[in-house]
């Protein structure tokens, strides 16, 4: 959202950012990974709602969650240029707060390892 709104609003050579390929790029790819993400965490809380086991989900929706996350923050923060390191705008916590998820939510490494063993067990 932050990013949206800063190419919406930042003007370059006349036109807003968000006209330059490589940004909408960025957004668009931003936008389709969030949805992807968004969506396997709710299959998995379908799948808890229904009392049917889902570790393997809830650790695959964790593992991409917090690599969705990093990667938009990141990509925000690309948009912003310059700016984005600049307390007074929020992105620049943005990342940090981001890179925190892969720490408070299990490292990437542990969640691979509770998909791979489910995986291994013959889950979904």
């Amino acid at each position: 959202e932050l990013g949206l709104r800063y190419a919406q609003e930042r003007i370059q050579f006349g036109k807003p950012i968000m006209s330059f390929p490589r940004v909408f790029g960025k957004l668009v790819m931003m936008a389709v990974e969030i949805m992807v993400a968004r969506q396997i965490t709710y299959f998995a809380a379908r799948e808890k709602d229904g009392g049917r086991r889902c570790d393997l989900e809830a650790g695959m929706a964790k593992l991409l969650a917090a690599r969705v996350a990093w990667a938009a923050a990141d990509n925000a923060l690309q948009i912003h240029g310059g700016n984005g390191f600049a307390l007074e705008y929020p992105v620049s916590r943005v990342l940090c707060d981001a890179r925190i998820l892969n720490i408070f939510e299990g490292a990437a490494e542990i969640q691979a390892q509770v998909i791979a063993r489910r995986l291994l067990e013959g889950g979904n």
